[in-house]
């Protein structure tokens, strides 16, 4: 039994490892996204070409980091090895809320980004970039609720067994009800946009749908706090 115990501990210690590196990854592509958008709106020489390269590059490398990190999650070693330790479930269950509450932040620039896009594209101005940076935001949105309503792990019996129970349902419908509320009246002013200025309202959907995502992901940390008595 000690002999397994150590095989799932290196085990863990890799995964751990490789998890950092996935991390590096997408910090890497973030600031060569950022840098790249940069180098379009200065439009000067060669970052006329490198820009939307240096741009498109950044985001692949984004993508792949969320990719490989959601292949990288806890596995029956994880498991085993907190499961030595006492308050496994309780320290999941943390970990998950907190990620929720972390994503608006790691999104924000993306967010930005497709909002000036989208207003570029309204006004008949977009490029090819513009139309990448409009396509993700919206999926970071979608990455965030499908986290609040346990869309992303809904293959894996394990972790639903460990993050899925009375209390922690409760708090997915209480997150729920709220990004419903946020987005009805974020609705509104979309609309009132759209009667003052057409281009407004489509420049304002990105952020529309990042305030309703992270409406759920603060509303459910905000809950799983507060059970914790913190």
């Amino acid at each position: 039994m000690s002999d397994e115990l150590e095989r799932a501990k290196a085990n863990e210690r890799r995964r751990v490892r490789r998890l950092q590196m996935i991390a590096a990854l997408g910090g890497v592509g973030l600031t060569a996204a950022f840098c790249g958008v940069l180098m379009v709106k200065r439009s000067e020489g060669r970052t006329v070409t490198v820009g939307p390269i240096l741009a498109l590059l950044g985001l692949c490398a984004v993508v792949v980091s969320m990719v490989l990190g959601t292949h990288n999650g806890p596995d029956s070693d994880t498991i085993r090895v907190e499961r030595s330790k006492e308050g496994y479930r309780d320290t999941v269950q943390k970990k998950r809320a907190v990620s929720m509450a972390f994503m608006p932040f790691a999104s924000l620039f993306l967010v930005y980004q497709g909002t000036i896009s989208a207003w570029a594209i309204a006004g008949g101005q977009g490029e090819a970039l513009n139309w990448m940076m409009v396509a993700l935001s919206p999926m970071m949105s979608a990455v965030h609720l499908m986290m609040v309503t346990g869309f992303d792990i809904r293959g894996d019996k394990k972790m639903k067994r460990l993050l899925e129970d009375e209390l922690t349902l409760s708090f997915r419908r209480s997150a729920l009800n709220a990004a419903l509320g946020v987005a009805l009246a974020g609705m509104v002013v979309v609309f009132a946009l759209g009667l003052w200025k057409p281009q407004a309202a489509v420049a304002a959907m990105p952020g529309l749908m990042f305030v309703t995502a992270s409406a759920a992901g603060l509303r459910y940390w905000q809950l799983d706090r507060r059970a914790a008595g913190g």
